[in-house]
């Protein structure tokens, strides 16, 4: 068996259907085929710890030198030495769950069953339009905390946003630990971007203002709605849910149901006489 080289390699040819298999004299295991149709690839050969024979190609005879592919497969059978088996852990890189699974199974098994319709909306718009376009199709074992900060850099015009796809990856990450998919979360430490938070309040003669307006709205129930925002505080969908059963006028109270709030607890709101 010679050693492989260039020279070598370009002068061989095959008529056999089979191809030509040429063994390395300084490498056992490593060699490659020459078919007739003029492709040659490299491959190394070799005996798992339990006493499978595995052949693997390594690439093409012109995409890979001859070095590159002896190193390639010194690497290989430098696993197998240490008695693992090289093509079951790359196999099993290959099958390693995407990020793209990861937002599949966060959405079906846990916003589904413990978030509000509105927030699963928000989390499907994040990843749909900032974190899958940028992570998608890594492997979620792969995602480093550098991946991340670069994620966060990209929106650092929208603070508030970068913030809360921190936030959402920080919990598929945290699920994708339980589930066994990595062995951390990449997130944690990454520090968000400062949040100013504006606090704004209508005067009274914006209120009025609003409230002439309210009144010669055509939508009378789309008004009342949003005047019973005003006056409570309350969000959009716990007023548009809202059932006569949950108010008691004589006390002035509205009741909220613990699966109508965001704190899923029960609300006792207290009622004006307006």
């Amino acid at each position: 068996m010679p050693r492989l080289t260039k020279r070598l390699i370009d002068s061989l040819k095959s008529d056999d259907r089979d191809g030509l298999i040429v063994w390395d004299e300084g490498l056992s295991g490593f060699g490659v085929r020459v078919r007739p149709s003029g492709r040659i690839t490299y491959f190394v050969q070799y005996r798992s710890k339990i006493g499978h024979q595995h052949r693997r190609n390594l690439g093409a005879h012109g995409v890979l030198t001859v070095d590159e592919a002896r190193g390639l497969a010194k690497a290989w059978l430098a696993e197998v030495a240490k008695g693992e088996d090289p093509a079951e852990t790359h196999d099993r890189k290959r099958a390693a769950p995407t990020m793209e699974d990861l937002a599949a199974d966060y959405l079906l098994r846990h916003a589904e069953l413990h978030k509000r319709l509105s927030s699963i909306r928000n989390d499907r718009a994040m990843l749909r339009q900032e974190i899958l376009p940028k992570l998608g199709g890594r492997k979620v074992e792969a995602v480093s905390r550098r991946d991340i900060e670069a994620l966060q850099r990209s929106l650092h015009k929208a603070p508030y946003r970068a913030n809360r796809a921190l936030a959402l990856l920080s919990k598929m990450f945290n699920l994708s630990v339980e589930w066994g998919w990595r062995g951390d979360n990449p997130v944690r430490g990454v520090q968000r971007f400062p949040e100013n938070r504006r606090e704004r309040w209508l005067s009274l003669e914006e209120l009025t203002r609003l409230k002439d307006a309210l009144d010669r709205h055509p939508s009378r129930r789309g008004a009342r709605a949003i005047w019973l925002m005003v006056l409570t505080g309350a969000r959009k969908n716990e007023v548009l849910q809202a059932t006569w059963d949950q108010f008691d006028l004589d006390r002035g109270v509205w009741t909220k149901p613990a699966h109508t709030t965001k704190q899923k607890r029960v609300e006792h709101v207290p009622l004006s006489q307006a």
